[in-house]
Formats: structure tokens, C-alpha cells, sequence
């Protein structure tokens, strides 16, 4: 436990021995900026001011979050929030904490866009961070948010009401309720659907498996592009003309992703990889006279 008078130092030598037992390198290294900023300090801090003191009430706050980290609940869980985008996204155990790779999907659909959509579509939207990011980055664009879950969807209108931007949530399951009205026609639909199969789960961290909602992970290996042939039946129909649709997929599946949208009329489909060199993303373009 960290002492009461422990300078900042002290404070990130503390956080980052006791996280690194849990975490790899690169992982407990973000979640002690996290843990820092948290607390009103740069990662920075503890090398310009290394005998500054936080003062018994932030070391107490730190003490408290390790002790909750030690039962494998995330961080992002226990702060109540994370960043994405750059945007303070709030979070709890409704909702998937939201990774690296699908911030990098939204940046690459925001670099490859040569003009604003006039109507986005987030499929599957969680938290709400892909539709949030997307509004930010195009303030113009009519963006709507669809889910299953209703615990969910009041996380993404409480991460609306907190950044100030204007997103329609629609409560609907894809798999069931997917809405198909004449008016739904959309210049961009992206997606982050469940991909992660039952038989990986023993790869998995406990911090995953025990906290975050399996239903937003989780499909069966009997089945495992169920979202992707409903998300590309529904775009067949719905995806306007030179309209683009992204989604994040599970990496061993990047083919056969692909076939999905394929075998749904789409010509041009393509898989591409992350910054990890995984086949992480399958892009699909609608041409102007056909798909």
C-alpha cells in the first residue's frame, strides 16, 4: 500500500509495480496515464516534478482503485470513464470498454471520407464512442446509434448529454428488430458486432471474461458471422449510392468476412489490417449505379 506522504515518483514506481502483474508492459504503462490524469497529472509528471507531493487524499483514491484492480475489474470500470477519439466516454458494465483497434477504424473512415455523410448508422453502437467520434468529426451528418440493450443505450444518451452532441439512439436487436422502414437509407454504416469466438474465450483476460457483457463479445463457433450476414443484408438494401460501410471483424475470419459481403451483391470488399498487421477491418464501397 502506498503511503500517505509517497511523492509522484514513488506514486508511478507503486502503480506500475503492482500493475505490471496483471498487465503486459504497454497495457499498465496507459492505465497508469489513466490512473494519473485521473488524479490532475501528465504521464510526464513523475520525471519534471518527481518529488511532488499528491497528498493523502489522492494517494488514498490510489490505493483504492489498485485494491479494485487486483480483483480484476478494469480500470475503465472502476474510473467510470475512458478516452476515445477525444472524448470522455463514460462507461460501466453495460457496456464494452472500447479498444485501440476500433479507435483506429474511426480514424481511418474520418481520413478516407472526401466528403461529409449525410446519414451515419452505428450498428451495435454500445457506449455510443463510434457514433460520438463520428458526430464530432462531422457535426453536420445526421448520425443515429442503434442496440439491443436498453442499460446500454442510457450509457450512450448519458455520454451524449456529457459532450454535447446530438445522436438519434434507436432500441432494436439486429438480429430481430433491424429497422427496415422506407427513410432508413444511410451514406455510411459502420459496425463493431460481437466476433469473438466461444472456443477463444480461454485466451482471454479474466478482467474481460468476468466484467464485460459477454453478449457484446461473444458468438458461437457454429456461427460465427450471424451479425455480418444480417448487417450486410440490411446494407444491400439501405447502403445509398458511393455509400461505404465499415466493420470490425475477428482476425482468422477476414476472408470469409469478406465472402459475406460478397455473396450480399458488394464487388468492392476489402480486408485490411491494423497497426498490428491483423486483418482487423473489412471496408466495403458501393458504386454509383449497382453494389
Amino acid at each position: 500500500m502506498l503511503k500517505p506522504n509517497a511523492s509522484l515518483h514513488q506514486t508511478r514506481s507503486y502503480l506500475y509495480r503492482e500493475l505490471r502483474g496483471i498487465y503486459p508492459d504497454g497495457e499498465a504503462t496507459s492505465l497508469i496515464r489513466l490512473i494519473l490524469e485521473h488524479l490532475g497529472y501528465e504521464l510526464s509528471a513523475p520525471v519534471r516534478e518527481p518529488d511532488l507531493k499528491p497528498g493523502s487524499r489522492a494517494i488514498a483514491q490510489i490505493n483504492k482503485i489498485v485494491s479494485e484492480i487486483h480483483t480484476q475489474r478494469p480500470i475503465q470500470y472502476i474510473l467510470g470513464y475512458t478516452h476515445f477519439c477525444e472524448l470522455k466516454i463514460h462507461l460501466n458494465e453495460h457496456v464494452l470498454i472500447p479498444r485501440p483497434e476500433t479507435e483506429e477504424m474511426v480514424f481511418r473512415i474520418i481520413g478516407q471520407m472526401e466528403d461529409p455523410p449525410e446519414r451515419v448508422l452505428d450498428i451495435g453502437t454500445g457506449s455510443g464512442c463510434i457514433a460520438l467520434a463520428l458526430k464530432n468529426y462531422f457535426p453536420r451528418s445526421d448520425v443515429f446509434g442503434l442496440d439491443a440493450s436498453r442499460e446500454a443505450l442510457n450509457v450512450a444518451r448519458e455520454n451524449a448529454r456529457h459532450t454535447g452532441l446530438s445522436i438519434s439512439w434507436i432500441e432494436g436487436d439486429i438480429l430481430r428488430e433491424f429497422p427496415e422502414e422506407d427513410g432508413m437509407d444511410f451514406d455510411l454504416i459502420v459496425s463493431n458486432p460481437p466476433y469473438v469466438l466461444q472456443s477463444q474465450r480461454t485466451t482471454m483476460q479474466a478482467n474481460v471474461l468476468q466484467f464485460e457483457p459477454g453478449h457484446a463479445l461473444f458468438v458461437t463457433d457454429k456461427d460465427p458471422l450471424v451479425f455480418y450476414r444480417r448487417i450486410a443484408g440490411f446494407a444491400a438494401v439501405h447502403l445509398g449510392a458511393r455509400g461505404s460501410l465499415w466493420v470490425e471483424i475477428n482476425e482468422q475470419l477476414g476472408n470469409e468476412t469478406a465472402r459475406v459481403f460478397k455473396n450480399a451483391g458488394f464487388r468492392n470488399v476489402t480486408v485490411l489490417k491494423d497497426i498490428h498487421e491483423k486483418e482487423r477491418f473489412v471496408q466495403v464501397t458501393r458504386e454509383p449505379h449497382g453494389i
